[in-house]
């Protein structure tokens, strides 16, 4: 059951005005925060839980404490796949704890429940449940599972190009598979980044993200950009270091240069990401929706597909023709 809460606050003097000695702190409740998007795509599905807090002093200070928002080791994990309403199989997710999160008002410390059970895409629906053995507290959720994309001609075949044609459009268009309702494309520019003091040659890389299709049918998801743009995108984000050089060659192994990666959601993704868009009119509170019940959160589904290509001479020649890449140093020989 998904819900939408919103939280007005409303103060009046004539009710409080007069009031001086009052506990702002409702008694402590135990509140699960879940978060996790199943990828049938994926060898590995992960689950982040956590848990809301609540006390006495600087919540900025409390939120440093590892403690404070990680349950310990006390949760059981499952995931159950319903098919024709009925349990089909029952999953168990093992706990791992990681310390690698980039400094921030949360602790370092985070904790992830994962297995590495095939998401199965034949109707089935995955109901997960999460129990504190210690408190008896459970928090459920349940989500359809987005199908598999069918992804389009590339064009230009195995080898990507960005030249010919002029800057006329480059288009990619994929089918979408049942179950989806949002849809976002990334194409990614991976290169190596070499350090002239050192020799330390260190993985880089571009994003350039389309959160709006060019169009949408019920069968069929298109993005376009202007391939100018391309080099223009990859000339802002790519940093003035003098001496350093860039290669495309010689990458980590499997990694090709271009990757075009093509993402879709569930309704319920699609419902919170909408919710997150920056308030327009007069009123700036907003909803938060979670999918969890007896607790925060988001468990709900996506797919994602990437199709990786190396480019063809004539885009290679490009980076050093293009103002907006000509002097990034890269080489290519």
């Amino acid at each position: 059951m998904k819900k939408i809460v919103l939280y007005v606050f409303l103060a009046s003097l004539f009710i409080y005005g007069c009031e001086t000695d009052f506990d702002v702190n409702a008694p402590y409740k135990e509140v699960m925060v879940i978060d996790g998007l199943l990828n049938a795509n994926d060898s590995v599905q992960s689950i982040r839980i956590s848990k809301a807090f609540l006390g006495e002093g600087n919540a900025l200070v409390m939120a440093q404490q590892a403690d404070s928002i990680n349950y310990g080791d006390v949760l059981d994990v499952q995931m159950q796949r319903i098919f024709n309403n009925s349990v089909a199989q029952t999953i168990i997710l093992n706990r791992s704890e990681y310390n690698d999160k980039d400094t921030g008002v949360f602790a370092s410390k985070y904790v992830l429940y994962k297995t590495n059970q095939k998401i199965l895409q034949d109707g089935s629906e995955y109901k997960l449940i999460v129990t504190n053995r210690q408190t008896g507290v459970a928090a459920t959720s349940r989500t359809k599972i987005v199908d598999s994309l069918i992804a389009g001609p590339i064009p230009g075949g195995d080898s990507i190009d960005f030249v010919a044609g002029g800057n006329a459009p480059f288009i990619i268009r994929f089918t979408p598979g049942q179950n989806a309702y949002y849809y976002e494309m990334i194409i990614r520019f991976n290169y190596r980044e070499i350090n002239p003091a050192t020799g330390l040659s260190t993985a880089q890389k571009v994003d350039w993200y389309f959160a709006n299709p060019t169009a949408l049918t019920s069968s069929e998801v298109i993005f376009s950009f202007y391939k100018n743009n391309l080099f223009a995108t990859i000339g802002a984000n790519v940093p003035d270091k003098p001496g350093f050089t860039r290669r495309i060659d010689s990458l980590a192994s499997g990694l090709k240069p271009f990757e075009i990666i093509l993402l879709e959601g569930s309704e319920d993704l699609n419902t919170y990401i909408q919710l997150q868009k920056p308030a327009t009119g007069v009123v700036q509170e907003r909803p938060l929706f979670t999918t969890v019940e007896n607790g925060l959160g988001l468990f709900t589904s996506r797919y994602i597909k990437t199709v990786s290509r190396f480019p063809k001479q004539s885009t290679v020649a490009a980076f050093d023709t293009s103002a907006a890449t000509m002097n990034k140093n890269f080489k290519f020989n």
